[in-house]
């Protein structure tokens, strides 16, 4: 379960203007985009979520991966299910509505949520990951709407997801009524300086 007394919290000083939560990746924690907050405006609350897997070793995961019997990657639909639905909870009690800065794992799940409940969320920002279209084939909810600000940040040389899996992801997703930007730097699994930078001049528009 995700739990909130796990997460690490920065409030806004002053009266809060936005809300910014990170997911991380997988076998990481909440720590690992934590040290982004000191380059987040003062008057934003940000929160880093642990994701609610522990692995055996270490960190923590949204949803399992696993390999078939043919050495294809599978993830877990029912916990995917179950990460999406605690997760919609969240944001639906948030007193702002949270802008999802997700990386890697974090960010597929920062994907599906803005494409199921856009509603919920200001913002959405997908760092070296990929839209799951598949993901809507089950009981996730197809409501993407291309007036929210949504963000792809793709690596060209990202070895982990390469750009021949997250792009033609994107581009199926806006074909299907999504409205996803995408910016593409020469990077590998990670955000580099230049990619930072974009990112928070994209932030900074909202």
């Amino acid at each position: 379960m995700i739990d909130l007394a796990h997460s690490c919290w920065r409030p806004a000083q002053g009266l809060a203007q936005k809300e910014l939560w990170f997911l991380h990746g997988y076998a990481s924690d909440e720590n690992d985009l934590f040290g982004l907050a000191r380059l987040i405006p003062s008057d934003w609350n940000v929160r880093s979520l642990r994701a609610p897997r522990p692995l055996p070793t270490g960190g923590y995961a949204w949803y399992d991966l696993y390999f078939d019997n043919q050495g294809v990657r599978q993830v877990g639909m029912d916990q995917v299910e179950e990460t999406v639905s605690e997760l919609r909870v969240l944001l639906e009690q948030a007193a702002l509505k949270p802008i999802l800065f997700g990386f890697s794992q974090g960010g597929i799940v920062a994907n599906a949520l803005a494409a199921s409940n856009p509603e919920l969320m200001s913002g959405c920002v997908a760092v070296a990951s990929y839209f799951p279209s598949d993901w809507f084939k089950g009981s996730l909810g197809w409501n993407a709407s291309e007036s929210l600000a949504h963000l792809a940040v793709v690596g060209d040389e990202d070895g982990v997801i390469p750009p021949s899996l997250s792009l033609p992801s994107y581009a199926k997703a806006n074909e299907l009524g999504a409205g996803i930007e995408v910016q593409r730097f020469m990077m590998g699994h990670g955000i580099a300086p230049d990619s930072w930078q974009a990112i928070s001049r994209w932030l900074l528009k909202l």
